[in-house]
């Protein structure tokens, strides 16, 4: 699965902050319990792990990931990095999961490791299915200092069902909507993105308000609406 890049560059430049007195809670979870309790499905999801760690670190996790003979491995090369690409899908979940080994040229600066779990639709089967493989990759790979983020995407129907999710929405995660932002592009299929903040989860961005949720809304078929919902800085697109 692919997916739309629709951030803004100026995330790239803004801090994350962990919240002390924050609830510990699993935002794609949380989201797509709520996506399903609305009567909507899932029909695509994301969640992306990321930390940057030294040489002896990486080092360590590449040579862990190529003694496994179950994922697809590809690598690329130019003037500033090594990288190295594993893949597989999980044929009994479904789950499609990937990790990027992003490896700099340069000793002064540290290299990235990325982790992607992805999938298609959303159940108890699948919910389950995710948290026991994320939980596992979370320990075997990465430390407290990593980020997470998590997006899935929805349609809706923009008249009957879009006031009573975004209700439902606010009540769950005690959501608190700090800015919306309307495209009045005329070739624009997004309509608005709009960022709140909810103290449920444990990560959020520094601006002048903290904001750890994003949710872009798109023009979709026989009036309905697509929505893209999740963490800021990395909601892609399918």
């Amino acid at each position: 699965m692919r997916i739309i890049g629709f951030i803004l560059s100026v995330f790239l430049l803004m801090t994350i902050h962990t919240a002390a007195d924050a609830q510990q809670s699993d935002e794609l979870t949380d989201l797509a319990s709520i996506v399903n309790d609305s009567s909507l499905a899932v029909d695509g999801w994301q969640v992306t792990i990321k930390e940057t760690m030294n040489k002896n670190k990486i080092d360590g996790i590449l040579e862990k990931l190529q003694a496994k003979n179950s994922y697809k491995v590809s690598s690329a090369e130019d003037e500033n990095t090594v990288k190295y690409f594993f893949e597989r899908v999980q044929k009994d979940t479904s789950l499609s999961e990937s990790f990027n080994v992003v490896i700099s040229k340069n000793p002064r600066h540290k290299s990235e490791f990325i982790a992607v779990l992805e999938g298609e639709d959303w159940n108890k089967g699948k919910a389950a299915a995710y948290l026991d493989r994320i939980n596992t990759i979370q320990t075997t790979y990465f430390t407290k200092k990593s980020t997470k983020f998590a997006c899935l995407m929805t349609d809706i129907d923009a008249k009957i069902e879009g006031a009573y999710f975004f209700d439902k929405l606010q009540q769950r995660l005690n959501l608190s909507i700090t800015k919306t932002q309307t495209d009045n592009n005329e070739n624009s299929t997004v309509k608005k993105i709009v960022y709140g903040y909810t103290p449920l989860w444990n990560q959020a961005i520094s601006t002048e308000e903290p904001m750890n949720l994003q949710i872009v809304v798109q023009d979709h078929a026989h009036g309905s609406a697509r929505l893209t919902i999740g963490t800021p800085i990395l909601i892609n697109e399918y």
